[in-house]
């Protein structure tokens, strides 16, 4: 239940342009600040080598500033590597749903055989058990099997 109220939320924030601008802004900076990682530079060394403040390179790595495609070009080329714009959409964002909306119902379907498992192995548990009963006043044991 709580999955499905996630990907109602989730389909409905994805309605707010600001809300998909922010996901860009933050996945942008993440790739960037994961390619500097992969550099081994530190942000003193790619402002340095950028001839930038560190504290503009932490925002840019951050995604506390609008980065233009020129600052991207620049931090890619100070790193060495180059980077891609790809166009998808709004099909982008739909398959987003999609998937959410598949891993909910995986994830109720995985719960329904687990509890179906569940009270399966009870149930033979119970039908195989032998229980044991000492009788009072004596040693014997009694053994009982349940139906």
């Amino acid at each position: 239940m709580l999955n499905k109220e996630l990907a109602s939320l989730w389909e409905e924030s994805l309605k707010d342009e600001d809300f998909r601008f922010e996901l860009k802004a933050q996945d942008v900076a993440v790739n960037l600040a994961n390619a500097v990682a992969l550099s081994g530079m530190t942000q003193k060394e790619l402002a340095d080598k950028l001839g930038w403040k560190t504290s503009r390179v932490s925002k840019v790595l951050h995604g506390a500033s609008n980065l233009t495609l020129k600052t991207m070009f620049q931090v890619c080329e100070a790193l060495g590597i180059d980077f891609d714009v790809h166009f998808g959409g709004k099909h982008h964002l739909n398959e987003q749903i999609q998937v959410i909306n598949a891993k909910h119902h995986e994830i109720e379907s995985m719960l329904k055989t687990a509890r179906q498992l569940n009270a399966m192995s009870w149930n033979r548990y119970a039908q195989v058990k032998t229980f044991s009963r000492v009788a009072y006043g004596s040693d014997e044991t009694a053994q009982v099997a349940c139906p």
